[in-house]
């Protein structure tokens, strides 16, 4: 199987988490508050782009999935209370996404293995710059034996590679 996906959305509005400092009236006198953590508004924006997947399986069990997706997001002005602060991609949207997968598959046996591989999303906005999530990718194992009618024996190993996510503040630089 091969197949082709083209898609488009248009965003009224999302919410964006938001570290700033403010400054508060608390019992009659201004007070800073830093950091302060909120939600703001994105104005409208859009998420488009396009998915390619492939799916092939032989006759003596062994198989493979493969699919990838490119996701192009508009930039949005984010406000907070009418005022402007900042901008931001849709949160949460990678550029990119891979998933693929290889299986043995068999009556009573079943093998995977599967490796995924998100691009770098925007998880929101602190001090007027983006908070961005470094490309993370991982491995994961998983197989199934039928040791008799109705008893299944299952191990899966998640995240095999050991990977962690990394964030960083900006679009300059990786190392802040």
């Amino acid at each position: 199987m091969l197949g082709v996906g083209l898609f488009r959305k248009d965003v009224s509005d999302f919410i964006v988490p938001l570290v700033l400092d403010v400054t508060r009236e608390v019992n009659g006198q201004q007070v800073l508050i830093e950091p302060y953590s909120t939600f703001a508004n994105g104005s409208e924006a859009v998420s488009q782009g396009i998915e390619l997947y492939a799916q092939h399986s032989f006759d003596f069990g062994l198989g493979a999935q493969v699919n990838f997706t490119y996701n192009d997001t508009s930039v949005a002005d984010i406000t907070l209370g009418g005022q402007s602060v900042g901008k931001s991609p849709l949160v949460g949207s990678a550029d990119t996404q891979i998933n693929a997968s290889v299986f043995y598959e068999n009556d009573r046996l079943l093998v995977r293995a599967s490796y995924n591989r998100r691009g770098e999303v925007v998880e929101g906005l602190q001090s007027g710059l983006n908070v961005y999530t470094a490309p993370y990718e991982q491995v994961d194992i998983n197989a199934s034996y039928e040791l008799m009618n109705g008893l299944v024996l299952s191990a899966s190993v998640i995240n095999l590679t050991k990977s962690e996510e990394r964030q960083h503040l900006g679009d300059d630089t990786d190392a802040r």
